[in-house]
């Protein structure tokens, strides 16, 4: 491999994003990213993301670190949930109805609004990043960097002696390269096909429903609750999401979609003590298919076959500051991937 090799990144989503970032960071390849038509940010552990707001101007604006209530789950598995993390060192514990109302004075105290248990999951580390914004954030300060932007839908990887060498766009373009990293959600599966790799992801429809902006903060932190999860952004929204119950995406209509998120809002209007409730107004919402890896874990390898990298996963968000650190570190130098993503290597379903 060159001194300074050109690296494609195919995708400009939250993952995508931020391994273009670390690529370009790393001042050692030529970087090309190649966002959808649709733009950037599409439709890991906290150390990381505190440590890129060091590193990148104005990422701490886009970043909460509020803490979580969650209570969505069964009592078996809610505390199965909280002795799994605090053997992995996380700092979890339980909270009382009396302590949720304490902290979340805007939730209502009726009995069907706040766990029937009696109790939640605290996560007191737990934050929240605004993904498409950082997104485009991770990708501006690429360009800075040197990195070049490319929008277009890639129709095809190329390959010569087993070893990935570029991809062609819709429109024939053809883009030569000495790396491709496909980032690219969903659309990662028929790309990775095309070089004869087979990635076990497949689509769970995802509903979105974000509010108009609230002057008032109505939620301290990010709340889970058995119906809908919720947050509050930067702004002052409250983005409510669920899984999407209205069939396929691709087969729902705007009408169907519409009437779904405006459900949504009202059931989060449940949670809310009533002058709190009627602040909730729906503005806009997003349905999308997230990448769902059939065992539940990341799909991550920086050599899947020469010259192909490959990070798909849900969360993506979540996971995006660490697996764009460490796959970006391995594509570079040519070295193994970190031990830290081993486990999650494309290669151990193929």
């Amino acid at each position: 491999m060159s001194e300074h090799p050109h690296i494609v990144v195919v995708g400009a989503g939250i993952v995508g994003a931020s391994i273009a970032w670390h690529l370009a960071a790393v001042e050692k390849a030529n970087v090309t990213i190649v966002a959808s038509l649709a733009g950037i940010g599409g439709t890991t552990t906290p150390n990381s993301w505190r440590q890129l707001t060091t590193e990148v101007p104005g990422l701490s604006d886009l970043i909460r670190w509020t803490g979580a209530i969650q209570w969505n789950g069964s009592v078996d598995e809610q505390t199965a949930f909280i002795e799994e993390h605090t053997s992995w060192g996380y700092s979890l514990g339980k909270m009382t109805n009396d302590e949720i109302s304490e902290l979340e004075p805007s939730l209502t105290d009726t009995a069907d609004a706040l766990p029937a248990s009696g109790w939640a999951v605290r996560v007191p580390d737990e934050g929240s990043v605004e993904p498409a914004l950082a997104a485009r954030l991770f990708v501006e300060e690429a360009q800075k960097k040197g990195a070049k932007l490319v929008t277009g839908s890639v129709s095809k990887l190329l390959a010569t002696d087993g070893k990935v060498t570029g991809l062609v766009l819709e429109d024939g373009t053809q883009i030569d390269a000495n790396h491709v990293v496909v980032a690219a959600g969903l659309r990662s599966v028929p790309l990775c096909a095309s070089v004869g790799v087979t990635l076990p992801a497949y689509p769970r429809p995802g509903l979105l429903a974000h509010t108009k902006p609230i002057s008032k903060r109505l939620l301290n932190g990010i709340v889970l609750s058995a119906g809908p999860h919720l947050r509050q952004t930067t702004e002052g929204r409250i983005v409510i999401g669920a899984d999407f119950a209205g069939g396929t995406v691709g087969s729902s209509t705007p009408d169907e979609q519409n009437q779904a998120a405006l459900a949504l809002v009202d059931k989060a209007k449940v949670l809310f003590r009533v002058e709190d409730a009627a602040l909730l107004e729906l503005d806009f919402y997003t349905v999308g298919e997230r990448p769902q890896p059939k065992d539940g874990l990341p799909l991550v390898g920086a050599s899947v076959v020469p010259g192909l990298a490959v990070a798909v996963m849900h969360s993506g968000v979540t996971l995006a500051a660490v697996v764009g650190e460490l796959l970006a570190k391995a594509v570079v130098t040519n070295e193994a991937i970190d031990p830290i993503l081993e486990a999650y290597s494309v290669n151990r379903v193929n």
